[in-house]
């Protein structure tokens, strides 16, 4: 393998030792074209001299004179070989760490790897800067590069700290309340429908909607996930306002999921159910594509498997309750305990909070059968059929889709006027103007 030639050609040259075999062998292997599915052969070439530096096999000041010579090595090369030592400099490290027993004594290996680190810097072959980021803090304190591990990791902390978790947005309440202010009202000006007139400037387009919130969010600096927020409360509060798909297209599709999902959550473990506007705008994004199903479950509570669980513990209630009824008819009846009548109570008022479930019956009602049936595949074993909102759902369903076959022998058909019978009538003169003019045409024919 091409891995292989490089070990050996380094292992040669430890054998037989020359600074210009040693530039050439890191000269030629810079210059080798790298392959993706093995070991960059610059860091073969340079990990086997650092190896044999830690063995004792070659002297730290062997390797720096022939890397300090502008003569030997190309001083282009010198920001590459930098960083692939800092690199095999921590592998090293680690290794050696890994490798240590009782039986090193004084630590030979990481002494001359220390060594090594120091003849570098010496010669500013490479930069302090690097190592600082590469190293462990433990090793930049053997290395003198810093006075205190401990004190050098707070340092590094505080410093990532303020760099990514420092909020730069002040809060909504704060300097930002002029702009959510005038997007609030922006969204009320979204028409609902063809003939909406709730805008009180007139707005019939919603692309003029989408276009000034667009400009208000980059004007004032908008946070784009509270207005998402406020967006799908716009779109909750008026369900037909989310047929305008521009709208939520203004924002990383990646994100919507999460937002809908807080909002789930928010109601998890409260005592009031989750409201039905929130599962009809989820239907309605499910519907329109705007986000996948495998995205939204996650969020909803309980999760599927544990509403497998409740569904066979509210059977197995139900069947006992059954059987306590059946035994009431022959005398020997007894009382229900206390944890069974607890059960039943918690199990009626539970059914409203199974998120899974109001998801279902919300895009059933919206008759997204596809959403809809693939939800019903991942709640195999729960007979969903069996609570009132999703049974309902499934009726008016299989009434939709047989109402034209039975809706003339129905009876309801035969109580209301027929179409043809609340036609007006048709003048007895006009009935006989065509035919006869048939008739005459008849004859002159």
């Amino acid at each position: 393998e091409e891995s292989t030639r490089w070990h050996t050609m380094s292992q040669s040259l430890l054998d037989n030792w020359s600074d210009e075999g040693c530039a050439a062998a890191i000269s030629e292997a810079a210059a080798s074209p790298a392959d993706p599915s093995a070991p960059n052969p610059l860091k073969v070439v340079l990990h086997d001299l650092s190896s044999a530096v830690v063995r004792g096999a070659l002297e730290p000041e062997r390797l720096v004179t022939v890397l300090s010579d502008a003569a030997l090595v190309d001083r282009a090369l010198l920001p590459r070989v930098q960083s692939d030592l800092a690199d095999i400099f921590w592998f090293l490290g680690l290794r050696i760490e890994a490798e240590k027993s009782d039986e090193d004594g004084d630590g030979a290996p990481k002494q001359q790897l220390l060594a090594l680190v120091a003849a570098l810097l010496q010669a500013e072959l490479v930069a302090p800067e690097l190592l600082k980021a590469r190293l462990d803090p433990e090793m930049l304190q053997e290395a003198g590069l810093v006075a205190s591990h401990a004190d050098f990791h707070r340092a590094q902390v505080r410093l990532n700290t303020r760099a990514l978790y420092t909020q730069q947005k002040y809060n909504l309440l704060r300097e930002g309340s002029e702009g959510y202010s005038k997007l609030v009202t922006e969204l009320a000006e979204l028409p609902a429908g063809p003939r909406d007139g709730t805008s009180t400037r007139g707005c019939t387009r919603a692309a003029e909607v989408v276009a000034n919130v667009q400009s208000l969010i980059g004007y004032f600096d908008l946070d784009p996930n509270r207005v998402l927020d406020l967006v799908l409360e716009a779109l909750e509060a008026v369900p037909s306002r989310a047929s305008h798909r521009s709208l939520v297209e203004l924002f990383n599709p990646q994100y919507l999921p999460h937002v809908l999902g807080f909002k789930f959550q928010f109601y998890k473990g409260e005592a009031e159910a989750t409201p039905l506007s929130l599962y009809a705008l989820c239907g309605l994004l499910l519907k329109q594509g705007a986000v996948e199903l495998e995205q939204v479950l996650p969020h909803l509570e309980p999760s599927l498997p544990k509403l497998r669980e409740m569904h066979a513990a509210d059977v197995a209630r139900q069947v006992a309750a059954a059987k306590r009824i059946g035994s009431a008819l022959f005398g020997d009846a007894k009382p229900a305990p206390a944890e069974e009548a607890e059960a039943e109570a918690e199990a009626d008022g539970g059914a409203a909070r199974m998120q899974p479930l109001g998801v279902l019956s919300a895009l059933l009602q919206l008759r997204e059968w596809g959403s809809a049936s693939r939800l019903m595949e991942l709640l195999d074993g729960v007979d969903v059929a069996s609570y009132p909102p999703v049974g309902a759902a499934l009726c008016r369903i299989v009434d939709f889709l047989t109402k034209p076959a039975y809706a003339t022998v129905s009876v309801g058909a035969r109580l209301l006027p027929s179409k043809e019978a609340q036609k007006p009538p048709v003048p007895a003169a006009a009935e006989a103007r065509p035919a006869e003019g048939g008739g005459s045409g008849g004859g002159s024919g």
